[in-house]
């Protein structure tokens, strides 16, 4: 199990919490988004209305609207049309996607096209197993999406070491890239994420989702969402890889699997196609 217990985890932590260190910063849209989601209650045509004033992020909007996972053989050319055609719970993630996304331009160390394109196949992935084994679907997506920027948060915090340590090690992820993370900043990605997660304002469960993905036994609880993330990061590592369907199911956690009740479900022709769009999804940037 990984334990940072190092000075720099510490006083990374400290600097946060008393704020001498400042986190990221989302765009308004997003943060209203966020409060939307724990309440329930999004006004999609007020979201939309506010989008349209961002020409930026509507356009990062826009880009992955008409990726073949979102809109198949359609055109959007608008927000509007997005909002028409994609329908509420695909426009709502893809605003979280470009949105969080926005908040870091330049990491020393990363890749950042690479990771955001990491980081939309793990969250639509897991948005597919909770639309399937019919759980939280929006906590899922966010989950997916923010699984690895403690990693962004830590570099950017620690440009020197970042720059120096894991330029040569962009492909890391999951459990390497935490061990790697304890011995050069004292700290691992799932627990500076969650704490951002949490200043953010997202559901509780999603911090703790990101809290486990990498040990679970870590946080308060292991819930069907943390297994649901960390199968749906496997699957974005076979995506980005370039697997096929077949390879990237022989890869897949048969324990987790079976605990979350997909084994059949992976095999199925609609998990498949999905799979394939999937390789089609642009990077959020």
């Amino acid at each position: 199990m990984i334990t940072p217990t190092s000075p720099v985890r510490m006083n990374f932590i400290d600097d946060v919490v008393s704020g001498r260190t400042a986190l990221p910063t989302i765009p308004r849209v997003v943060h209203r988004l966020i409060a939307g989601l724990r309440r329930r209650d999004i006004n999609l045509n007020d979201l939309a209305l506010e989008l349209a004033r961002d020409p930026v992020l509507s356009s990062r909007v826009l880009r992955l609207a008409n990726s073949s996972f979102y809109s198949g053989a359609r055109s959007l050319a608008s927000i509007n049309d997005a909002v028409a055609l994609v329908g509420t719970n695909a426009l709502q993630t893809l605003v979280m996607a470009c949105g969080v996304s926005s908040a870091f331009t330049e990491v020393p160390g990363v890749n950042l096209r690479q990771f955001w394109l990491d980081a939309v196949v793990t969250a639509a992935t897991a948005q597919l197993f909770a639309q399937h084994l019919h759980a939280d679907v929006h906590s899922a997506h966010a989950a997916g999406l923010l699984l690895g920027t403690g990693h962004l948060i830590l570099c950017q915090a620690y440009p020197l070491a970042a720059a120096a340590e894991f330029t040569r090690y962009r492909n890391l992820r999951g459990q390497a890239l935490a061990e790697r993370e304890v011995a050069v900043f004292g700290a691992a990605h799932p627990a500076i994420g969650a704490l951002w997660v949490d200043r953010l304002g997202f559901p509780r469960e999603v911090a703790r989702a990101i809290t486990s993905s990498v040990d679970p036994g870590v946080g308060e609880d292991d819930s069907p969402l943390s297994d649901i993330v960390r199968v749906a990061r496997d699957v974005a590592i076979s995506v980005v890889e370039g697997d096929s369907a077949a390879k990237a199911i022989a890869k897949l956690d048969a324990g987790l699997l079976q605990r979350l009740a997909l084994n059949d479900y992976v095999t199925t022709t609609a998990f498949v196609e999905r799979y394939e769009q999937m390789k089609d999804l642009p990077a959020p940037t």
